[in-house]
């Protein structure tokens, strides 16, 4: 059985994601990590198939034995991220890092992973973004929560701990949402696509939200953060 693994998505969308991703791939070396995960990375149209030793799968949205391959992200927005997630556990990991292309590790999270075994999955809040303006109604009904109060997550980084009997109940809800239009934003309901719909999954099942600051965008220095959202390099 393997363990540990890093994941990511990229395609050249609103902006040079694929570009974004080496760079991901790099701050994995660059701050001499060690990481004990083994990379998942996959590049829809990238132009790059082997970064710092990491292969790169170039061609396609993300090829699930279960669900078939991903929709297109016009489609059905994000449901690659699911589908990526799903492809690793297909390869047999139990612990699964999504990382965004955005993201950049300045620590190992290897001390996360005892954290995340409690509750199966971690994810950090969306300082200042509660749910309820971000989710549209469609969404609210098929998941089956109130959602006020409830806290949001920032989707751009999750881990997954396989092992605790939570997270595959929530992983199949979340997945399930890709597939049945919870993901869209039908009219102009203000809506956050999979970070919305598994903030109210997590919340439905009970699983907390951890405070901001483990993961963490540049301007925020009281910390030193595992992970940065930095965005794409210029």
């Amino acid at each position: 059985m393997k363990s540990k693994v890093l994941v990511s998505t990229a395609s050249n969308g609103r902006e040079n994601y694929n570009k974004a991703q080496l760079a991901l791939i790099e701050s994995t070396h660059a701050h001499k990590l060690r990481l004990t995960h083994d990379y998942m990375m996959r590049s829809v149209d990238g132009y790059c198939d082997n970064y710092y030793g990491v292969p790169i799968t170039l061609g396609s949205w993300p090829v699930t034995e279960k669900y078939g391959v991903a929709w297109q992200h016009k489609d059905m927005p994000y449901q690659f991220k699911p589908f990526a997630i799903q492809e690793a556990i297909e390869a047999g990991y139990k612990q699964v890092l999504w990382c965004d292309s955005t993201i950049r590790l300045m620590r190992s999270p290897d001390d996360l992973w005892e954290q995340c075994a409690e509750h199966g999955i971690l994810a950090w809040d969306n300082e200042g973004h509660p749910l309820k303006p971000w989710i549209a109604p469609h969404a609210v009904k098929t998941i089956g929560i109130d959602v006020e109060g409830v806290k949001q997550i920032m989707a751009c980084c999750i881990m997954f701990d396989f092992n605790h009997p939570k997270t595959q109940v929530v992983f199949d809800e979340w997945i399930e949402c890709s597939r049945n239009g919870a993901f869209l934003n039908k009219g102009f309901d203000n809506h956050r696509h999979d970070q919305a719909c598994l903030s109210a999954i997590m919340h439905k099942h009970g699983i907390p939200i951890q405070p901001y600051g483990a993961l963490a965008y540049p301007h925020y220095t009281p910390t030193a953060p595992t992970f940065l959202n930095v965005g794409v390099p210029q």
